[in-house]
């Protein structure tokens, strides 16, 4: 906070204001990327935190509060949440009350651990933390072709190319071919399926899950609050496999690779309009 402040109100008297700060304290300063001078992200951050975590994240909360002050907690979340928690009934609170909830939900989920998304470092694949989980979703399935080109590579059977094509909708048949025409810079395993059968279910939630592993391992060397707001974008089960792949220093001659993947990934959404 200290540093955002500084940025907003003394930036050109910097070197002489950390002056009066101890050695500690200089440091953890000047360790500080924060480049925002905007202010309100640190009054808003509860309620911008509520509004895009996945409810799996919250169902588990709602036991900490009274069974008659339930329905008052659902009726402070946002429709897609209320599509995933069980109960039905609600009561929509005034909004004193609806921020004194977000609050509460807010520290439960040790939101305030965490830096606001605006202060977050400005990196290549920063842009993610900003994404709703549908977004997010298609992202990894995309991701997953990478492994598919890998195993195409070595198929040789025209069949077994046709099943493998018929399971994957135009965009990803478009998109793969693609990655065909790309070197290969990593060796993964293979997908484990036998394509002899055309096992749509099968192939769509293996790739899913290579795709899941590579955004964890593209994500590795950036700030941990930013795969933590990942995290809580998609569901606890994928969130938590994310945070299992993380590392806070990059992997070498792999993440730079994987971020490229990403980022192409991103080009050909905006490009194609998918």
């Amino acid at each position: 906070m200290l540093r955002v402040f500084i940025n907003r109100y003394h930036n050109a008297a910097q070197e002489h204001l950390i002056q009066f700060l101890d050695a500690s304290e200089k440091g953890s300063f000047l360790a500080q990327e924060v480049t925002s001078s905007e202010l309100s992200p640190m009054l808003t951050q509860a309620s911008t935190l509520l509004q895009s975590i996945h409810y799996s994240w919250i169902e588990p909360l709602l036991s900490s509060f009274p069974n008659n002050l339930q329905s008052v907690i659902l009726g402070s979340l946002n429709s897609h949440q209320l599509i995933g928690l069980p109960q039905t009934d609600y009561v929509q609170p005034a909004p004193i009350v609806k921020t004194f909830i977000h609050n509460q939900l807010y520290s439960l989920l040790k939101g305030d651990e965490h830096l606001a998304i605006e202060y977050l470092p400005i990196t290549k694949i920063s842009q993610l933390v900003k994404w709703n989980k549908s977004n997010l979703i298609k992202l990894i399935d995309f991701l997953g072709l990478y492994d598919a080109a890998s195993e195409i590579r070595h198929i040789v059977s025209r069949e077994h190319l046709q099943n493998l094509y018929a399971c994957l909708t135009p965009p990803q048949l478009y998109y793969l071919k693609q990655c065909l025409h790309q070197k290969e810079q990593l060796v993964t395993p293979k997908l484990g399926i036998d394509l002899a059968k055309q096992d749509s279910t099968l192939l769509k939630r293996i790739l899913h899950r290579r795709g899941l592993l590579r955004l964890g391992r593209a994500c590795c060397g950036e700030h941990p609050d930013f795969v933590w707001y990942i995290s809580r974008i998609l569901d606890t089960g994928r969130g938590n496999i994310l945070i299992k792949e993380y590392q806070q220093e990059a992997m070498p001659k792999v993440t730079d690779i994987l971020q490229q993947q990403v980022i192409n990934i991103i080009q050909f959404f905006n490009s194609a309009q998918v």
